[in-house]
């Protein structure tokens, strides 16, 4: 999902996102998450993001369990992802990897899952949490039990093997394979969507379980400064996978006159680089493109921000910015009512 198109506002915010991202990035010259030597859990491991970010960090170094339900995608992901440790051995010897079927939306799934995957690679260092997918249409046009399924794909998916994970990860110290240096902090990963930030009309069967995950990252945030555990969460746009083909085929036409003027959707390798980056530098809640920073920086909140000053300045042109990116969407919806007429008109 993405924002539309308005010349004015795309050509200054863009000028603004740039500066604040280049000039923020130096507030943080140390990389806030490191990932080589590391063990690194990764849900909704065999396509689209969840691959994408368990190559990337297999690539970087990191031993890598990733966790979906069907097995047959899970393989030939796990090929893909042993070819690049492959490629390491001599650069980061004793990488592992652990391919780990289970059902997460249950909470016996989730504990399942994270028992094998510390069986196989040691203590969990990293849970990153991409398991999920929408099912666009109109809010009265779903089941009960389709609007139930999205909320345990999207949410307890996620909550369940936090969960879990974060009983462990309280329970015990960091690993130190390097007694002269200090333990690299622990991080549990949600992802959310850039629709919990600014959310439009046919995703309203994903954006509260999404829209929950931002929040629930807040509150654990705070929560785990008691155990120095960092907790984030990513929240980005279109992303071109199966998925996105998939929910195509039930958006509504409304949705995707929304969408069209600016809906550039990025690669699953884009969108895992962007986000592995911006958690790098220390963002709570990375996002993958310019018009997501400023949705981002209008509705932060409490949430920490890298870049202190720019964002708050951010924030101040977003509140303006996004009252014509509000009307843009509801004169878009208006007018899809005229054409078609009102319901109750249309028998």
């Amino acid at each position: 999902m993405s924002l539309p198109a308005n010349p004015i506002v795309i050509g200054a915010s863009t000028l603004l996102l740039a500066a604040a991202t280049s000039i923020s990035m130096g507030f943080f010259t140390s990389n806030q998450m490191p990932v080589a030597g590391r063990n690194v859990v990764i849900t909704g491991g065999s396509q689209g993001m969840g691959k994408a970010a368990a190559v990337l960090l297999a690539s970087q170094g990191a031993s890598v369990a990733i966790i979906a339900r069907d097995q047959k995608k899970l393989a030939i992901a796990g090929e893909e992802i042993q070819s690049v440790i492959d490629a390491n051995g001599s650069k980061y010897p004793g990488q592992k990897l652990a391919i780990i079927s289970a059902d997460l939306s249950e909470a016996d799934g989730a504990q399942r899952a994270i028992s094998q995957a510390e069986a196989q690679l040691g203590e969990t260092e990293i849970l990153w949490c991409c398991a999920g997918g929408a099912n666009p249409g109109f809010f009265k046009d779903y089941t009960p039990a389709e609007l139930e399924a999205s909320m345990k794909t999207n949410y307890w998916s996620a909550v369940f093997i936090a969960h879990a994970t974060l009983k462990l990860m309280a329970s015990r110290p960091p690993p130190r394979p390097d007694a002269s240096k200090p333990a690299l902090q622990r991080k549990i990963i949600f992802t959310s969507s850039l629709v919990a930030l600014c959310p439009v009309v046919g995703y309203s069967s994903y954006v509260g379980a999404k829209a929950a995950l931002r929040a629930l990252t807040d509150t654990l945030r705070q929560e785990c400064l008691l155990y120095d555990i960092g907790v984030h969460c990513c929240c980005p746009g279109g992303i071109l996978t199966p998925g996105f083909e998939n929910e195509n085929l039930t958006k509504p036409d409304v949705t995707k006159k929304i969408e069209e003027e600016d809906d550039k959707p990025q690669t699953p390798e884009q969108v895992a680089l962007i986000c592995l980056n911006e958690l790098q530098r220390g963002e709570t809640l990375p996002i993958t493109t310019f018009l997501a920073r400023a949705a981002r920086a209008g509705s932060i909140g409490p949430t920490p921000r890298v870049g202190f000053v720019f964002e708050v300045i951010l924030s101040w042109i977003a509140a303006i910015v996004f009252i014509f990116v509000r009307k843009g969407h509801d004169a878009i919806v208006i007018k899809e009512r005229k054409a078609k007429g009102l319901p109750w008109e249309q028998k």
